[in-house]
């Protein structure tokens, strides 16, 4: 006969369980119901709606008179007297509220108030956070204070944006610039992160070869990656051929660099100071269906 784990071995298997399996099991089985709350719960994704709420890959909606569940192309749906709102507390408490602690590998929140159906004073501990427009200042009271800095941050870039301590400091930050957007270079210099990535570029302005140019006449290290994602191929021969027009003496064949280089496309590496210089260059990325980036990354100087 099979000897039954100790409480520390199913602490840490329930713990390490799939949330969406992990809930499976609870459910049947009354004896780990009474720890369940106990051990701390594990998100891989948490996305959250004003009409819909996404738990790993388990899509739960609610509409006026049901709650419909969808995963793996498999759907079903539950009608009850009791009131929509009533129905997501009960399913909020089953999976989420009371626990002792939630870690969240990605929190996306698409929601600008607090759902009615999500308890005040939720904290989740959260490694990446999604959160665009308005729903920024939404989705922060919910997270908890040990998650920052944040591993990875995206949003739009917005005046208060570039003011944010929890924005700048996040270790890489993704900006969604939609159409006619300007990003200028004093927004650029307040940000302290590692990577800052821009996505949605076209039709707006990112003043990435004054910062340049700064960094150049001051002689400060530029402290991070620039990533300028995009499509259009038209666009990132435009931000070349700026980059041809400030710096073409600095034009570099870039040998060594171990990166698959856009044929065709122009390189630089551009000196900053003794210890600091900047290589320019442009790549597809077959892992995101081809999509063309700009990388602008700060590299030691050789001695």
């Amino acid at each position: 006969m099979p000897l039954s784990l100790s409480y520390p071995g199913l602490r840490c298997v329930l713990e390490h369980l799939e949330a969406v399996k992990r809930a499976h099991v609870i459910a049947r089985a009354p004896g780990l119901q009474k720890i369940d709350k106990l051990i701390p719960l594990c998100l891989k994704n948490l996305c959250i709606d004003s009409d819909e709420m996404t738990i790993n890959k388990l899509l739960i909606e609610y509409d006026k008179d049901e709650v419909k569940f969808e995963m793996k192309w498999k759907n079903f749906s539950r009608k009850q007297l009791a009131s929509r709102k009533n129905k997501m507390k009960k399913l909020i408490n089953f999976y989420i509220y009371g626990r002792s602690i939630i870690h969240v590998g990605n929190l996306t929140w698409n929601e600008s108030s607090l759902p009615d159906f999500l308890p005040v004073g939720m904290k989740f501990r959260v490694n990446s956070l999604t959160a665009l427009l308005w729903q920024f200042d939404a989705a922060i009271p919910f997270v908890d204070s040990c998650s920052f800095p944040l591993k990875t941050m995206a949003t739009i870039p917005k005046p208060s944006t570039f003011d944010s301590q929890i924005v700048q400091l996040a270790e890489t930050l993704i900006l969604h610039v939609f159409t006619h957007r300007i990003v200028t270079v004093e927004d650029l210099k307040k940000l302290n992160n590692k990577t800052v990535a821009f996505e949605c570029v076209n039709y707006s302005r990112i003043d990435i070869v004054p910062l340049i140019k700064y960094h150049v006449e001051t002689k400060k290290d530029i402290g991070k990656t620039l990533v300028i994602a995009t499509y259009d191929k038209d666009f990132l021969s435009e931000k070349l051929g700026e980059f041809e027009k400030a710096f073409g003496e600095y034009r570099s064949d870039l040998d060594g660099v171990n990166e698959r280089f856009l044929p065709g496309s122009s390189k630089f590496c551009i000196p900053i100071n003794n210890e600091c210089r900047i290589q320019v260059y442009a790549i597809e990325d077959p892992e995101e269906d081809g999509r063309y980036k700009l990388i602008v990354k700060p590299v030691p100087e050789i001695s």
